[in-house]
């Protein structure tokens, strides 16, 4: 009798901590967002009452940066321009794992294949954001903000959050 309250027990802990470890993780996953404009020529700022930089086209996607100046939220274009946009002009599109997100730290080469295979694809300015898919080695796959993909140096991204 005993030892059937114990294993009771013991399958009743395991089926718990099956059920909560999965929350456990999901919860320490942080995102970054992507959003979108939802008016046509929303001004881009230097900062809440900054100057004008740019404006976006209605559907345009941007990268939150995790950082606001009252009203404004600091986002990143496909291009790699980086301002302030009025969070009423933003909407929700979806999210990439924060630590997938890095910017190039100079002026960088983008290769179609890594290692002894180089190949030239194009350059990408000096504050490209980009998501890193894999790593190799000194490598790492990514696709930039505008579309691009390839293969950069480690040595030539950093980690944005």
């Amino acid at each position: 009798m005993k030892r059937n309250w114990m294993r009771s027990v013991l399958c009743l802990l395991l089926v718990l901590t099956l059920a909560i470890a999965p929350m456990c993780a999901f919860a320490s996953t942080k995102t970054a967002k992507i959003l979108k404009i939802n008016v046509d020529q929303a001004r881009m700022r230097t900062g809440a009452s900054g100057e004008i930089i740019t404006t976006l086209a209605q559907g345009t996607k941007v990268l939150y940066l995790n950082r606001t100046d009252g009203a404004y939220c600091k986002v990143c274009t496909t291009n790699g321009t980086t301002g302030y946009v009025y969070k009423g002009f933003l909407s929700s599109y979806g999210s990439v794992r924060a630590d997938q997100v890095y910017v190039t730290t100079g002026s960088t080469t983008l290769y179609k294949l890594s290692g002894n295979s180089l190949r030239k694809s194009s350059t990408l300015k000096s504050g490209t954001y980009m998501l890193v898919y894999k790593t190799n080695g000194n490598w790492a796959y990514v696709k930039s903000m505008s579309g691009k993909s390839g293969y950069v140096k480690l040595s030539s991204i950093r980690k944005v959050f």
